[in-house]
């Protein structure tokens, strides 16, 4: 009991300090300012990352279906876009992260010590903070950023991404 108290704790701290490095935006919030290719790269491929591995965690200890329908949905999706986002990152001559930030590995680290409800609860609210930041970041890079593969990419990526968007908030409302 107290160590999910303190996980959850934990978990809570977390979530806001994710945040500060691109403020959490509401869902219908501006574009994020992104310009530099290299910037977007490593953001880009850093969300996607820790999307990731939250939804591998969830479809192992989700409860609720929904959650767990969600969770490899997001894995589908998230594995097509990074399979996308590299060949762009690598013409345009920018690396992609291959790991999680200090900040997105301990939120990751304070999920996985959670379980049942608490667990699912902790996952979407994540995923919607996640998700929020994606499309704001998206939204900037595909209006702003500079021309060329990695644009392209996040102009196509961002239907999708609002889709994810719109259906991690529904989740929230349950």
């Amino acid at each position: 009991m107290i160590r999910t108290l303190i996980m959850t704790t934990a978990l809570v701290l977390a979530i806001p300090a994710f945040a500060q490095e691109a403020p959490a935006p509401a869902a219908s919030s501006a574009p994020m300012r992104v310009t530099d290719p290299a910037d977007f790269a490593t953001k880009a491929s850093i969300g996607n990352l820790f999307e990731l591995e939250t939804s591998t965690l969830a479809v192992e200890k989700a409860v609720s279906e929904d959650v767990k329908a969600f969770a490899q949905q997001m894995i589908t999706d998230h594995t097509k876009a990074a399979q996308d986002m590299a060949p762009a990152a690598a013409e345009e001559g920018v690396a992609l992260e291959s790991a999680l930030d200090s900040r997105h590995q301990e939120m990751l680290d304070a999920m996985s010590g959670l379980e049942g409800e608490e667990f699912d609860k902790a996952y979407i609210d994540a995923q919607a903070q996640a998700h929020d930041e994606a499309v704001a970041l998206f939204e900037g890079y595909s209006t702003e950023g500079k021309e060329g593969p990695l644009k392209a990419f996040a102009t196509a990526t961002l239907p999708v991404l609002k889709s994810h968007q719109e259906h991690v908030h529904g989740l929230t409302a349950d």
